[in-house]
């Protein structure tokens, strides 16, 4: 079974090359992502490869019953798909109970472990240094940031992008230079960039004119508040925004846009919609609730906010699959005095799982070792509960309660029952026991926090690495020796790197030795960058291992695979590998790429692509907050969709 489950990990690769159309890094006809047939049919979760791959289908949502297409074109639109899903109302597929092995969980929250662009401002690796591990020699660094600052930004990367809408009618560059646009933009250039973008909130294409609404909040500037409560609401002055009432996933654009600009105006239109629309809108409840979870408890209306979401939680009547997002948003909005609610749910007999599972992320969020009964409750479930997913989600979640607690002395004895359940689980035997996989991330996460229990959990880690043949337990395994810094595994996780067959397995192994800065490695990484046979899944992830060491070596080689990519899947692995890396240096040859009108028009997109990631301006992509800690069990079209976006 694992091995089936494996390869439909990166399906999509194979089934429906990913295509590279604005919102939807992955391609114009977004044959990797969600699916935007409104009768019950979604792709999963992003997926280690970073396309979608038939998963457990949740409710339908509301919006016209068939996949909307691009006006004249033939193609998908965007949220549209070619591949089948599981249907919604039937058992799970063999294939779906994938969602329960650990790269799920760590696809979608891997951003804020990678945090490749603060990397490459601490440290660039020179040319030639050898590795730092075990006494053989320190490797050498440039002090020096490589990430281009925002003058750069301004003056290189802006003025193309604006050029490229103002001047292309190709919907793939149009919707990519847009969010690219967004992506880039500062305050100061607010007012030119809106200017740029509202024009395409009228676009016939479907996936422009989302593209546009989603870049408004990306930019989150809010002068362009007041459009998207228009558009969100669907009123007059919406309509005459769009040139027509506005498609579903523009409206759910919209509200998730209002919740990353997050002004007063946004979170009293948010609320409202929650409120007043039925439950058959299900994107748009959803991405209402979401970007309710969005503003921060800092944020002056966050305690109304909270009350509003806990009233939403208590409402029996509401449909479980928009429940089981209000949660995780509580979760997300920071504020503790939601754990009492949190917990009286995840008591409840009567709850869905979905919601069950969404609990438990929330409570990961909120609870402290201070509230023996919370992490007691969460304990309990993982040696007893029904749920497998509830199951891993309460691992995950004890060991960031545990990671967090600055007081271990106080609550030792809690600490111990943590590590003890953590430790055991990670040296259980049998293949069928999905634990081992998510009790060694958790203790890496944990032991990141007590940084005095980590020889403990390396040392467990590492003999379950030695003992594991299977390449899904043992990528896991390396992945935790990683984000511990065990850099006495790095040589042989090498080994492995170069002995092993199992693709999955060596692009795990690669991320590793980037979290180990081997750079004894990176010739190797290196060489299967470039190499024509590889596949994109394993080029992207050992791409990623580079960016960890800051190897701007690798910056030329994807260049040059870039430019001459023939094939779609490539060409978005590559795009994304480089805005990983972030260098400065890639910025000049991927303008020439996106601008230069003898290139084929889907590399001049996907060079857009690379050039927002390349110039973000936050350190991790802007829907890292929306990725990490969602329940990605329960999925409607437009998060898949934004979840989906590289």
């Amino acid at each position: 079974m694992r091995n089936v489950l494996t390869t439909l990990l990166v399906l999509a690769l194979v089934t429906g090359p990913a295509l590279a159309h604005g919102g939807q890094y992955k391609g114009p006809s977004d044959a990797g992502s969600a699916s935007g047939n409104s009768g019950g049919t979604v792709a999963p979760p992003t997926n280690p490869g970073g396309a979608a791959a038939p998963g457990p289908g949740a409710a339908a949502s509301g919006g016209a019953t068939s996949a909307p297409t691009r006006s004249g074109s033939g193609r998908t639109a965007r949220g549209g798909s070619n591949r089948g899903a599981v249907t919604s109302g039937g058992d799970l597929s063999e294939a779906s109970k994938g969602y329960e092995i650990w790269e799920f969980w760590w696809e979608n929250n891997k951003d804020r472990f990678l945090n490749l662009k603060d990397r490459l401002v601490k440290q660039t690796n020179v040319s030639g240094s050898p590795g730092m591990l075990s006494g053989r020699g320190t490797r050498k660094t440039a002090q020096s940031s490589r990430r281009p600052d925002a003058a750069m930004i301004n003056t290189e990367v802006i003025p193309a992008l604006l050029d490229l809408i103002k001047t292309s009618d190709d919907s793939d560059i149009l919707d990519s230079a847009v969010l690219a646009l967004a992506r880039t933009g500062r305050e100061d250039m607010a007012d030119t960039i809106v200017q740029a973008a509202m024009p395409l909130l009228g676009n016939r294409e479907l996936s422009v004119q989302s593209s546009a609404t989603l870049s408004l909040g990306v930019l989150g500037s809010g002068k362009a508040g007041q459009a998207l409560q228009d558009i969100l609401r669907d009123d007059s002055s919406g309509r005459r925004l769009t040139n027509g009432s506005a498609n579903w996933l523009t409206r759910a654009f919209a509200a998730l846009s209002l919740g990353l600009i997050a002004d007063e105006d946004s979170v009293n239109a948010l609320t409202n919609i929650v409120e007043s629309l039925p439950d058959s809108d299900k994107d748009i409840k959803v991405c209402a609730i979401v970007g309710l979870g969005l503003i921060g408890s800092d944020h002056p209306n966050a305690a109304t906010v909270r009350d509003f979401l806990v009233k939403q939680l208590g409402d029996r009547k509401l449909d479980p699959l928009i429940k089981s997002y209000i949660p995780t948003s509580l979760g997300k909005l920071g504020d503790p005095a939601a754990v009492g609610p949190l917990v009286d749910t995840f008591k409840d007999r009567d709850a869905d799982n979905l919601v069950l599972q969404s609990t438990a992320i929330g409570l990961g969020l909120l609870a402290g070792m201070d509230q023996p009964d919370v992490v007691n409750l969460l304990i309990d479930y993982v040696k007893e509960g029904k749920d497998e997913q509830t199951r891993h989600y309460c691992i995950i979640a004890l060991a960031q309660i545990g990671a967090r607690d600055e007081n271990f002395e106080a609550h030792k004895d809690l600490h111990d029952e943590v590590i003890d359940l953590l430790g055991k689980e990670i040296q259980k035997k049998g293949k069928s026991d999905a634990h081992r996989s998510w009790a060694a991330l958790a203790g890496a996460i944990y032991s990141r926090g007590q940084e005095d229990q980590q020889p403990t959990f390396i040392e467990r880690i590492e003999a379950a690495y030695k003992k594991e043949s299977d390449p899904s337990f043992k990528s896991a395994f390396a992945v935790a020796l990683g984000l511990l810094n065990d850099q006495g595994s790095a040589k042989m996780i090498f080994e492995d790197f170069n002995s092993r067959q199992e693709q999955d397995f060596r692009g795990y192994a690669a991320v590793a030795l980037g979290f180990l800065q081997y750079t004894e490695s990176a010739d190797a990484m290196r060489g299967l960058v470039q190499n024509k046979t590889t596949t994109p899944t394993l080029r992207l992830q050992v791409a990623t291992g580079l960016g960890l060491m800051s190897d701007t070596q690798a910056v030329p080689v994807l260049i040059e695979t870039l430019d001459k990519a023939n094939t779609l899947g490539v060409s978005s692995a590559v795009a994304k590998a480089l805005g990983l890396i972030g260098d400065r240096d890639s910025i000049q040859p991927l303008k020439n790429i996106a601008t230069n009108d003898s290139v084929q028009k889907i590399t001049r997109a996907f060079a857009c692509v690379a050039l927002g990631i390349v110039g973000e301006k936050t350190d991790q992509p802007w829907n890292a907050a929306i990725s990490a800690n969602n329940n990605y069990r329960a999925q409607v079209p437009s998060i898949q969709e934004v979840l989906d976006i590289l």
